[in-house]
């Protein structure tokens, strides 16, 4: 599986926040992971990413155990993080950010996924590759930031709130163009969202996570069998 958290015991200062939190992901699933502010959601996307130390638990990815590795080897073995407030380079061009990062990319060996590759996966880009970044609209920023994360050799998307700030349609296109790129190129993404029906639509898995503990762990066909109001 290319990745398996094993009891993951995490949190701030040597305090836990997180307990015990375990889960997998196949080439291409899309994790739909839920919860209200402040109960661990983020905390799990930074202890998979190694922003913060895990007590306890494993990480593996594609077979490897990365959970004592720094942020920086995350990166470099596939770990590509969407974060919330669109990450990329406002003042440049769309152009210039790919070409940024694809640089990066090619001096470092790391290239499955080159330039043309992503204007070809989000042709929006392609359209606007001589616009400012930050003169964007929200949508179009946003899907900037998912090809910069594409860049490279993706092996797991953590895509945080992607959502934010964006209208209704604007949010199913956006979502429709993550789970087409996932299926596509077989990269699993462990999707933070707030739009619970919008994710679910994309959705493999879902998680809901409650005080830092997982109380709904199931498939999406077994999500929609259930009143998911009941987990919060």
């Amino acid at each position: 599986m290319p990745l398996i958290a094993k009891n993951l015991i995490a949190g701030y200062g040597g305090k836990p926040v997180l307990e015990k939190v375990s889960f997998t992901l196949e080439d291409g699933e899309i994790l739909a992971f839920f919860g209200h502010n402040g109960a661990g959601k983020s905390t799990t996307l930074k202890a998979v990413l190694g922003l913060i130390d895990t007590i306890e638990g494993e990480v593996i990815l594609n077979g490897e155990n990365i959970e004592k590795m720094s942020v920086d080897q995350r990166l470099e073995r596939g770990m590509k993080l969407l974060p919330e407030g669109r990450g990329v380079f406002p003042d440049l061009s769309v152009r210039e950010n790919i070409e940024v990062v694809d640089a990066v990319n090619r001096k470092n060996g790391r290239q499955m996924i080159s330039a043309p590759d992503v204007y070809e996966l989000l042709p929006v880009l392609a359209e606007r590759r001589s616009s400012i970044a930050g003169e964007l609209s929200g949508g179009q920023q946003q899907m900037l930031a998912l090809g910069i994360a594409l860049l490279g050799s993706p092996k797991c998307l953590l895509l945080e709130e992607p959502s934010v700030g964006l209208q209704p349609d604007l949010v199913e296109n956006l979502f429709s163009k993550i789970s087409e790129v996932c299926k596509h190129l077989r990269v699993p993404a462990i999707l933070i969202e707030h739009k619970i029906v919008s994710a679910l639509k994309i959705a493999d898995k879902v998680m809901i996570i409650n005080s830092g503990r997982l109380v709904f762990n199931g498939s999406k066909q077994e999500a929609e069998k259930i009143d998911l109001w009941n987990y919060f």
